[in-house]
């Protein structure tokens, strides 16, 4: 008994041990993206946007080899509730400002309009679904909504690194008119792209890769069992 309680206090220290690495590096990446943009490094103009493409890339493989390859960092980061990795995308109500920025041309409108409204509508219905997973109201019905928001989100993610680079004034910016998406490079709006972006990129892909636990409620379960022992007998 005295064996078993000091392994399971022995790896309870460990998880605790990922868990605080995991937020220094998350604390050290956010405080890289803030200095680089109180440096201003992120403007490249007529250049290849290789500084906010690392801080896009690297973070995001970094985190999705390292939950592939460690059991713990597993078992870690998915005791993380899903309604509080869902409640997260409220920040994304800041797509308002994208918005305000195409309406008072600051923001390209084929940049700011959809990104900013897509950001907004995730936000919105990223409210009654953390409720919902907070209350356990699993469902099928609520899985399929939990999955297709997701998606969503990840698209909207993914449209706006891909218009925001088209409409930038980096080699890359092909669509660039007289209005760019160099706003977005300055600080400290640049945490959106060197941090927040790649953030809620890999909080989607968590929450598409646990969407399993919310397939059925208990007494689902409970009634394939019995189903179970019934074909069984």
């Amino acid at each position: 008994m005295t064996k078993n309680n000091n392994t399971y206090r022995a790896q309870d220290e460990y998880s605790r041990a990922i868990t605080k690495f995991i937020f220094a590096i998350v604390a050290v990446w956010f405080l890289a993206a803030f200095i680089g943009g109180v440096m201003d490094i992120f403007y490249q103009p007529g250049l290849p946007p290789v500084t906010v493409g690392l801080f896009l890339l690297v973070p995001i493989a970094g985190f999705t080899f390292a939950y592939a390859a460690s059991a713990r960092m597993r078992h870690v980061v998915d005791r993380i509730p899903l309604w509080l990795i869902t409640i997260a995308h409220v920040w994304r109500f800041v797509g308002l400002g994208f918005v305000i920025g195409a309406r008072i041309h600051i923001l390209p409108p084929q940049f700011g309009y959809p990104e900013g409204l897509g950001d907004v509508a995730a936000a919105l219905f990223s409210l009654p679904l953390a409720i919902a997973l907070r209350k356990n109201s699993y469902s099928p019905r609520l899985r399929a909504a939990f999955i297709a928001w997701n998606v969503f989100g990840l698209i909207d993610l993914l449209s706006a690194i891909t218009v925001g680079i088209l409409y930038s004034p980096s080699s890359f910016g092909v669509l660039k008119t007289d209005l760019s998406t160099a706003p977005m490079t300055a600080f400290p709006v640049n945490l959106i792209p060197t941090f927040f972006v790649p953030l809620f990129i890999l909080l989607h892909l968590l929450a598409l890769r646990r969407r399993g636990e919310i397939a059925y409620t208990p007494d689902d379960i409970c009634t394939q069992a019995a189903c179970c022992e019934n074909m069984s007998a």
